[in-house]
């Protein structure tokens, strides 16, 4: 009886064994993983950077006057693309957010108008404003929120860090080209083409 029990054992052990899948085991590297697998990983800085003059060249044709924009229904709840001509009243620097505090030509009000100008950029309003892309084009929505973030890195290398602002564009000029969201009584764009002067 005891040796029925032990062989028991012994067999229920080597089935255990057997079933744990043991086998050789393959590191790849990170980046690689499309070799192994047949499926290339979404590369966002890539696609943000092959599309990125297609899209500024769709959303300079596409802008409407923004003086024009707010005499009318506004930004409303959807994004725009926009262009025009503002005095800059303040560089702000305060929070890692950086705008452009704007006095747009034509623009009359309590809307307060601001323009994403380095640091940390909020929004995925280029994304939302160009038609060249859309969600279907990417596998979900991880990749789809990538593209936006990798196109807003666009606008501050492309746009933005090229002018090296500071607090002295006070007072200034800016004609600009970029997409419009509102929210309350705050519209901010960001910027696409910036010519100050």
């Amino acid at each position: 009886m005891m040796k029925k029990k032990l062989s028991l054992i012994a067999a229920a052990v080597l089935l255990a064994a057997s079933l744990t899948g043991c086998g050789i085991v393959k590191v790849v590297p990170i980046g690689e993983e499309g070799t192994y697998t047949g499926k290339a990983v979404f590369d966002s800085s890539a696609e943000s950077s092959s599309d990125w003059s297609a899209v500024v060249e769709e959303i300079t044709g596409e802008a409407q006057e923004l003086a024009e924009l707010m005499k009318g229904d506004g930004i409303g709840s959807d994004v725009a693309a926009v262009t025009g001509k503002a005095k800059i009243v303040e560089f702000n620097t305060e929070t890692p957010k950086h705008f452009l505090l704007l006095e747009p030509e034509g623009c009359e009000g309590s809307t307060e108008f601001k323009m994403q100008a380095g640091g940390v950029y909020s929004g995925t309003a280029v994304r939302d404003v160009q038609t060249l892309k859309s969600f279907e084009d990417f596998t979900n929505q991880t990749d789809w929120s990538q593209y936006g973030k990798a196109l807003n890195k666009e606008v501050d290398a492309q746009v933005v860090a090229p002018l090296a602002l500071d607090e002295s564009v006070a007072g200034k000029t800016v004609t600009f080209v970029g997409a419009a969201v509102a929210s309350g009584d705050t519209v901010t764009i960001t910027p696409v083409s910036l010519t100050i002067e």
